[in-house]
């Protein structure tokens, strides 16, 4: 039995369990069995906080970041559970917007290392029942938990969760989750719970009817966002229903619909958690958006990192290079995918593009240059030549997209040029 004596020793534990990232579906598991007995023995911590359940294909992490900001500046102590980490795995947990530091993470190892050895448990399982122990020991007022793929049989849908959102519905992980939009949409709506308010985000039309008649099914209100009729232009939002409008800090048009659903959020359950309506636009005001989400990379140049992977969210991304006065055909795009994100849809987008470049991520689930050369044709980019290209490209508009697990490496990258 792991004895956990250290930090060290719970990073080696986690090390040698398999993780989506690299193994997909096969490190997953989709079924509540193992998490909801694991967190029996533990007490069910879940059961001790107020939460809110976001899904959705696309903008659930970046409402749920708004949502938390919210509330914390509502004076709420607030928890915040997401994934995937960038850079530390203390990312995934935030207690009133900070990262939880090593000794609370320590303390759940060494108290239920009999129980983790008991219970199998995949990695997202292990981080979901950490999230759920936090947010009970330091006693959070509300916890905004994020679902991590699709929501039916997700770890985290042991939650008795106050409201739940969907933020969107697009193809992604069809492997898993459906090969259509209507049967995505049923597995998301499976965090919808009993006489619970759901939101739902860009959403509309068959998808739509799926998801209500889950909700009916729940005796669920629905509260639909686009009926505020929310705007967006040059990072001014506004929603023409409710004569509100506010200058943000964001670039892309698609986070009218996460500053809305985060509105409607507050509103329909302000007699519970009452936010006052000018700390809410303070909050807009100043939210400087999530890490990765079109982050500008240097303020001197034009490059930008965006975790766009699916064809969704990637359409989103280029809209919003028009909307910086740019030609999207003219944007250099040097992206890195997974072999399962890989489709006719994608490739269509990409090979628009005027330069294209291609950075293999050596995973067993990220796709090889091989993989990309049978639809398109690209250059490569890599350890031994990044300099030199982006170097080339110093005063070009550059996205950095595809995957979120890009991310670190671009980083390093833009730091050593």
């Amino acid at each position: 039995m792991n004895t956990f004596n250290n930090i060290n020793e719970v990073w080696e534990y986690l090390d040698k369990i398999p993780k989506f990232q690299d193994k997909g579906a096969s490190a997953s598991s989709f079924e509540l069995g193992h998490i909801t007995k694991f967190c029996k023995s533990i007490g069910d911590p879940q059961n001790s906080f107020p939460s809110i359940h976001v899904a959705g294909t696309n903008g659930k992490g970046t409402t749920c970041h708004l949502l938390e900001a919210v509330y914390r500046k509502a004076g709420y102590r607030t928890g915040l559970f997401t994934s995937p980490h960038l850079f530390r795995y203390h990312e995934r947990f935030r207690i009133n917007g900070e990262e939880v530091q090593d000794e609370l993470i320590l303390k759940f190892f060494q108290s239920y290392s009999k129980e983790l050895e008991e219970v199998p448990l995949t990695y997202f399982e292990i981080s979901t029942a950490l999230a759920f122990w936090i947010f009970a020991k330091v006693e959070v007022d509300i916890a905004i938990i994020e679902t991590g793929l699709g929501g039916r049989l997700d770890s985290t849908n042991i939650i008795h969760s106050e409201l739940s959102i969907i933020t969107s519905i697009g193809l992604d992980h069809q492997d898993i989750l459906g090969a259509t939009e209507a049967e995505i949409a049923k597995e998301k709506a499976g965090i919808i719970k009993s006489e619970k308010p759901v939101i739902l985000g860009n959403i509309s039309g068959e998808i739509e009817h799926v998801i209500i008649g889950i909700a009916e099914n729940q005796n669920a209100k629905v509260f639909k966002v686009r009926e505020l009729i929310p705007e967006f232009y040059k990072g001014l939002f506004s929603l023409k229903n409710e004569s509100l409008s506010v200058q943000t800090q964001l670039a892309e048009e698609v986070n009218k619909w996460n500053f809305a659903a985060v509105y409607k959020t507050v509103k329909v359950l302000g007699d519970k958690f009452p936010v006052a309506e000018n700390d809410l636009l303070e909050v807009f005001e100043k939210f400087k958006g999530v890490p990765a989400r079109f982050e500008k990379l240097d303020k001197n140049k034009k490059w930008y990192f965006s975790g766009a992977h699916n064809a969704q969210a990637l359409t989103s991304t280029l809209k919003t290079i028009d909307g910086l006065g740019e030609e999207e055909e003219e944007a250099i795009l040097i992206f890195s995918i997974m072999k399962d994100k890989l489709a006719t849809e994608i490739f269509e987008i990409i090979k628009k593009r005027r330069s294209k470049f291609f950075h293999e991520l050596h995973t067993e689930r990220g796709a090889t240059l091989e993989d990309i050369e049978q639809s398109i044709s690209v250059k490569s980019i890599d350890e031994n030549n990044f300099k030199s290209i982006l170097k080339e490209f110093e005063t070009s508009l550059v996205i950095f997209t595809g995957s979120f697990y890009f991310y670190s490496t671009v980083k390093r990258w833009v730091s050593n040029c």
